[in-house]
């Protein structure tokens, strides 16, 4: 079986360690015959654009030299378009566009960056069926990154016979993926009882890696403590990821803390992260509580 020149990137990037970053950028990423240096540049633009908060410059900066190319790559337009995006330019119609450019390119790498970053954005957008349209067509089908996005999805509608069903599509493609392992992990956090116990030790397998104590990670070591019932636990790991850099600006580490009662963050979380779906729920039984209990309120 052939190498794949990008394994220890991508095994970084999927784990949401910086070092993928650092490690991408110990390799050449300008433009050169080898697609490998588009993909790597990919990579690296990618991992600015997801740190929190995004460092849209530095994406860009990666993309520049493949952008300015006679003919630039479809994916690089896309992620450049995605920072953009992110910065509060309205790129949506131009997003849309590169999907439709993209169907039947030679590169899997290209259409699978294409599907994955647009879909985030119609994510963003609250265009759910856009979102599935785009992650079921295609190279979409039997690409690992375009499944796991979709797990994702389908979890914050709570179908989870359709998230299982994708799950079985992804081990089938790479059983021994790390994104594979994710997948199975997130399903159990959303199932509980025994896969619960497989979601735990994933967490604990990147916990205990080098670098790997990152606020997402440490996030969701804590959830599995958590509904294990392990509070102490789980507090330990919200406390740290909280002491890292920006990780008290995290929404998952302001949504665990949230949900462990620690004093503040739910304040925190209504500030920082406003639309992280657990924010968007508190305030909305919020204000149904608030209308409620106007109604019962005694006069004086």
């Amino acid at each position: 079986m052939e190498l794949d020149p990008l394994y220890h990137v991508k095994q970084l990037f999927y784990q949401a360690r910086p070092a993928a970053i650092e490690e991408a950028l110990l390799q050449p990423h300008t433009p050169s015959d080898d697609p490998s240096s588009l993909h790597r540049a990919l990579y690296i633009a990618r991992s600015h654009l997801s740190s929190n908060p995004p460092d849209i410059q530095s994406a860009k900066s990666i993309l520049s030299p493949f952008l300015s190319s006679s003919e630039p790559s479809i994916a690089a337009r896309t992620v450049d378009a995605f920072a953009s995006h992110l910065a509060g330019e309205d790129k949506v119609d131009e997003i849309r566009d590169f999907v439709l450019e993209v169907e039947g390119s030679e590169d899997e790498v290209e259409e699978s960056t294409v599907r994955v970053i647009s879909s985030t954005v119609f994510i963003l957008l609250g265009e759910v069926e856009e979102a599935v349209a785009t992650l079921n067509e295609g190279r979409g089908k039997e690409d690992l990154e375009c499944l796991a996005l979709l797990v994702q999805l389908l979890l914050s509608l709570d179908r989870r016979d359709l998230a299982q069903s994708t799950y079985n599509t992804a081990k089938r493609i790479g059983n021994d993926s790390t994104l594979v392992q994710a997948i199975e992990a997130w399903i159990g956090l959303k199932t509980g009882a025994r896969p619960l116990h497989q979601s735990y030790y994933f967490y604990e397998e990147l916990y205990q890696l080098p670098s790997g104590r990152t606020p997402p990670v440490l996030a969701s070591h804590a959830a599995a403590h958590l509904l294990l019932g392990h509070v102490d636990e789980a507090k330990a790991d919200i406390l740290e990821a909280s002491q890292k850099e920006n990780g008290d600006k995290q929404g998952d580490v302001l949504a665990v803390g949230t949900s462990l009662g620690i004093e503040g963050y739910a304040e925190k979380l209504a500030t920082n992260a406003p639309q992280h779906p657990f924010a968007v729920d508190l305030a909305e039984k919020s204000k149904l509580f608030d209308e409620a209990s106007f109604k019962f309120a005694v006069t004086a």
